[in-house]
């Protein structure tokens, strides 16, 4: 019974907390949008693709509420806060001993290190074939072996950069703010292009005002408690016009003028 006392509504948060919990916790789903960049190399994609994003995220969803019924259930609060980053380990010991915590500790260091792999060389290779259509600077096109090397090394580069001089919970904020900004200007072009691309006018508007929503309660309630991640968050916006303005209008321009 204690396991399901720990989930009486009395012992919830407010609403608005669990809201924005859930716009923080966004960036765990990030990697799904990594299936699309390998969209040239699936087989029959308008049929497998959908299948993939489907599959994958019901999966996921019932996999990350099995995992957080059974940890809050059975290990309590405190100890969860002190342990933080290796929450799920502690809670796999009272049932499986320090043999549990072990496995579970090398299973999250082998999913982190998955993550950040399939990110590197997803982002790599998307970043290749934006720079193949002049999108972005040529050198990002230089690939060995079908890999596009140069991209994995920027985008790691960037990434240490980023580790090393922003918070980690600033990070994860700033990470679910830019993919809720990224999949609401994702979903106004699928409105944009519902017929070209054979989208429910209905299922695209209702996604843009939902990561809308979703973005505008993420940053007012993270401005209140931590208003260094938001200004992070709109300097990178900044930096990111500024590149296309700079690369766009004048780089980008005069390559094309050059060659016409």
């Amino acid at each position: 019974m204690l396991m399901f006392e720990r989930f009486n509504p009395s012992e919830w948060e407010s609403p608005f907390s669990i809201v924005v919990a859930g716009m923080i916790i966004f960036v765990a789903y990030e990697g799904f949008e990594l299936i699309a960049n390998a969209s040239m190399e699936i087989k029959e994609p308008q049929k497998n693709l959908p299948r993939a994003f489907y599959t994958s995220v019901i999966f996921v969803i019932f996999l990350y509420v099995a995992i957080s019924i059974i940890t809050v259930g059975t290990v309590p609060e405190a100890q969860l806060l002190q342990a933080k980053d290796y929450a799920l380990a502690i809670a796999a010991k009272p049932a499986l001993g320090q043999f549990g915590f072990t496995m579970v500790a090398l299973a999250a260091l082998l999913a982190t290190f998955s993550a950040i792999n399939a990110t590197i060389y997803g982002n790599a290779r998307l970043s290749y074939i934006i720079a193949t259509e002049g999108e972005l600077p040529k050198v990002l096109t230089r690939s060995k072996r079908d890999i596009p090397f140069m991209g994995v090394l920027f985008t790691l580069g960037l990434s240490l950069f980023l580790a090393n001089s922003i918070d980690l919970n600033a990070i994860a904020i700033i990470g679910s703010a830019s993919f809720l900004l990224i999949f609401f200007v994702v979903n106004v072009s699928a409105y944009k292009l519902r017929k070209e691309i054979n989208a429910r006018a209905s299922i695209t508007i209702i996604s843009c005002i939902l990561s809308f929503l979703a973005l505008i309660i993420l940053l007012v309630y993270t401005y209140e408690d931590d208003k260094k991640a938001v200004i992070i968050f709109f300097t990178f916006i900044l930096c990111s016009y500024l590149f296309e303005l700079i690369y766009g209008k004048i780089v980008r321009g005069h390559i094309f003028n050059r060659k016409y």
